[in-house]
């Protein structure tokens, strides 16, 4: 049995959709839990306190704390003067009801189909709250699934109590001796201690051993025994008498193990782990262990543990090994847990995370992203801590390189768009696995995550002079398509629909794939063979229109993925380095491999030695917009010789150390740099607006 769904009217933060009547309105929001481990995840002040505190008011906790409804807890809109709203509603639903679950709750029970001609047992249990003219707060509960229920007995809510974890709590009071000890609280309810073990009297056999533990420190400090300790009783019944009490109190004091039923004893215990004194994170531990062998025990109702911000109970190694723990032990039941830690973020699993932004929340299983299965797993292995800041951020901008991430928050910044105010996150994804990023916010039922983003992404395709360059392996050869061309195909229409046919293939895999989307049948090897024979008549070398083509079709592609929020940014030829080379910049893009080259070689570059640099590169006379120019300085790079990381600092230094106007107005103007400065303002806009 688990929380499978929280709805909220008007509570704190969420009021109602579309400001219909309230006993008509849609819930403000509509939270999906699953089994298992849960992680509420969202910057300060999204709504993580906010669902744990509604959980809490409808199921009560199994500590026993007192639980009222607040004025503040219900909705007040941010419209000047506004009125907090006079009524709210928080509902919970449960679903994995098993048969012994239902006796407990059997007359509250609803019934829904699974879609494969099952029925499952749900509850709905609902917590209403009125605000009064003169002040009074009237709350409501009731259970069933039609319209106002009905009244649930104590007994059966005792069995949706939950376990309670709040932020920076007293696990020492929890795990230590007194009248409202925690650990007291589950002893008694574990088995152990249940009256199958106890005798005929109904006395379990600590409370025997107990008492004769009891009567052994009794008689030590009996007034009238022969032990040393009744000189002590002795002594503090002479001072009583003589100093304080009156001649007619006939009163004696006793020193004694106070109690002996079983309660008592069990108050009077300490759960620790060491002999000295334990720290935060050591207490915490031993809380949630103990809480966690009442679930282990527990065979029916709910199983539910709210941790707010395990970051304030453990370090993260120690937050890490707990996930893991729970993910392991299906028998502890359900968690949900509140984090704002990167480091949480990145390492549970997707799927177990629901992301808060602007007043909503967003699961992220596969019921409700675009991710396939295959992303799951490889965001699994590379959403690291840095990643992880994508959850967090106002706007996301997904770069391929460590050149991206290096050099455009120096753009941003001089372009008077900077990332930080913005809250902006950039993100290396190290190579086109952007598009399982993406998949992150692609919602199956077209929500909208509110949060731009841009992806930065190389349009790799080369330009003339690679081929035309001797150190290459030669010109590159295309596979055309002309009237012969077709009207030898039209041989084949019984394997393959020839529709929309391009100009030329690049590679034969180009045309295997051609083949495939478009086959009819099934295509003999032998037919297939003779298919790339009629292509292979007309092979000739590439030229620089058909480069040009190349890139209008791939950039026409790459800009059909993506709408709305999520847009993507591509240079104009081929690569961030080279496009650079191909403006304005070109001479600072040139200095900046430079004095790569040279610091690659072990030597550190001084202020003296850049100002050579520069001067040398300007003498060279390299000009803008000259392909041949552009290759010619990105060729050190293109060929490995080069770090491109290095050459970006370079480039950012030289951009920043400039007369800021002048950067700023290239930067903004020339259209070989526009792609990476239209990404930057797509992910600052909505704050600007």
């Amino acid at each position: 049995m688990y929380l499978s769904e929280l709805r909220l009217w008007n509570f704190r933060k969420y009021g109602i959709k579309n400001g219909e009547a309230f006993d008509k309105a849609a819930p403000a929001l509509n939270v999906h839990f699953h089994n298992g481990v849960n992680v509420l995840i969202g910057e300060n002040d999204s709504g993580k306190t906010t669902i744990i505190d509604a959980i809490r008011y409808v199921l009560h906790t199994k500590s026993g704390e007192p639980i009222y409804i607040d004025e503040k807890d219900f909705y007040k809109s941010k419209e000047k003067n506004s009125q907090r709203t006079r009524q709210l509603k928080i509902e919970c639903f449960f679903d994995g009801i098993s048969d012994d679950d239902a006796a407990l709750f059997l007359e509250w029970l609803g019934v829904k189909n699974t879609g494969n001609g099952k029925k499952n047992f749900i509850l709905k249990v609902s917590l209403s709250a009125k605000r009064m003219d003169d002040g009074r707060i009237i709350p409501h509960f009731y259970a069933g699934m039609g319209g106002e229920g009905n009244s649930m007995s104590y007994e059966a809510r005792n069995y949706l109590n939950v376990v309670y974890l709040k932020p920076l709590r007293d696990a020492l009071q929890d795990m230590t001796h007194g009248y409202k000890s925690r650990l007291a609280q589950i002893l008694q309810a574990h088995s152990v201690f249940s009256d199958s073990n106890k005798d005929s009297d109904g006395k379990h056999q600590l409370e025997k051993d107990y008492n004769n533990l009891k009567a052994l420190v009794d008689k030590y400090f009996n007034k009238d025994g022969e032990q040393d300790g009744s000189k002590i009783t002795k002594a503090l019944n002479t001072t009583l008498k003589e100093k304080f009490l009156l001649q007619s109190d006939n009163k004696n004091a006793v020193i004694q193990l106070t109690g002996s039923e079983l309660s008592d004893i069990l108050r009077q215990l300490d759960l620790v782990m060491e002999d000295n004194k334990s720290g935060l994170g050591s207490l915490n531990l031993l809380c949630m262990a103990a809480e966690l062998l009442l679930f282990s025990e527990k065979m029916r109702g709910l199983k539910l543990t709210l941790v707010e911000e395990l970051e304030a109970h453990l370090h993260p190694q120690l937050q890490l090994r707990l996930i893991d723990y729970l993910e392991s032990k299906g028998e502890y039941g359900q968690f949900i847990l509140t984090t704002h830690s990167i480091t949480l973020g990145s390492t549970i699993p997707l799927k177990k995370l629901l992301i808060l932004k602007d007043e909503e929340v967003f699961p992220m299983d596969d019921d409700a992203t675009c991710c396939t299965e295959f992303d799951y797993r490889f965001l699994q292995r590379f959403l690291d801590a840095t990643k992880a800041n994508l959850f967090f951020a106002k706007g996301l901008i997904l770069v391929e390189g460590d050149a991206e991430n290096l050099l455009i928050p120096t753009i941003a910044k001089i372009i008077g768009k900077d990332l930080h105010e913005y809250g902006v996150s950039i993100v290396n994804v190290g190579s086109t696995a952007y598009k399982r990023y993406v998949n992150i916010f692609r919602r199956k039922d077209r929500k909208r995550f509110n949060m731009p983003i841009s992806i930065i992404t190389d349009l790799d395709v080369r330009s003339i002079e690679y081929y035309e360059d001797p150190d290459n392996k030669g010109r590159k050869e295309v596979f055309r398509v002309t009237e012969e061309t077709k009207n030898e195909l039209n041989g084949y229409n019984d394997y393959v629909q020839w529709e929309n046919l391009p100009v030329f293939f690049m590679t034969k895999t180009g045309i295997d794939e051609y083949i495939d989307s478009n086959k009819v049948k099934r295509i003999p090897k032998a037919v297939r063979e003779d298919i790339h024979n009629i292509f292979d008549k007309n092979k000739e070398s590439i030229t620089k229109e058909d480069i040009d083509k190349v890139r209008e079709l791939k950039l026409k592609k790459l800009c059909g993925l993506y709408q709305d929020e999520i847009q993507i940014y591509t240079p104009k030829k081929w690569t961030l380095e080279y496009d650079i080379a191909c403006s304005k910049l070109c001479n600072h893009i040139a200095t900046a491999i430079k004095l790569a080259e040279i610091e690659g070689k072990g030597v550190s570059v001084n202020a003296k030695e850049i100002e050579e640099v520069k001067k040398q590169i300007e003498s060279i006379g390299y000009e803008e917009n000259n392909s041949k120019d552009a290759y010619t300085i990105f060729k050190p790079l293109n060929d490995c010789k080069v770090s491109k990381a290095i050459t970006a600092q370079h480039l950012a230094s030289l951009l920043e150390n400039e007369n800021n106007d002048t950067i700023k107005k290239i930067l903004l103007s020339d259209p070989y740099i526009s792609y990476l400065v239209d990404a930057i303002k797509h992910v600052t806009s909505t704050h600007d607006e």
